[in-house]
């Protein structure tokens, strides 16, 4: 079966709703004020960028022995330390605001946090693994 419309399909659907985004994000820079929100909004652009070049190329090139290599390693862990650093600052600036805050909100952002450093340490411990099973080199004992 040729999947060539699902592809193109998925494809289309996901930069529709990532460029929506991105310009969501672009237009907050022109307005923004600050050092802090300008770093939130810079580093989720280039996690959204990020994340977006790896599914497309999963939806065009699948190959398991390219997603091991060392670029697609580094690149994901990129992605995923810019995006951990964005949560980050975005919940020390959102908890530790002056504006009055919902205490559901503290709480949101706090599981949010939690989620997202568990995520993190997840796929580092993936990538890590993955690289030390392919460098397993057969012991030469004679």
């Amino acid at each position: 079966m040729n999947r060539l419309p699902l592809k193109i399909w998925f494809i289309v659907s996901l930069t529709l709703a990532l460029s929506a985004g991105i310009i969501s994000l672009v237009w907050r820079v022109t307005i923004t004020t600050s050092a802090g929100s300008l770093a939130v909004i810079i580093l989720l652009i280039l996690a959204i960028l990020g994340t977006y070049a790896l599914l497309i190329y999963l939806t065009i090139r699948p190959s398991l022995k390219k997603l091991k290599s060392l670029p697609v390693a580094i690149s994901v862990t990129l992605v995923a330390t810019g995006a951990i650093t964005d949560c980050i600052i975005h919940f020390f600036r959102f908890v530790f605001s002056p504006d009055p805050i919902l205490p559901f909100g503290i709480i949101a952002a706090v599981l949010l946090l939690a989620a997202s450093v568990g995520l993190y340490l997840l796929v580092l411990w993936v990538i890590w693994s993955v690289w030390k099973a392919g460098n397993k080199t057969p012991s030469k004992s004679g």
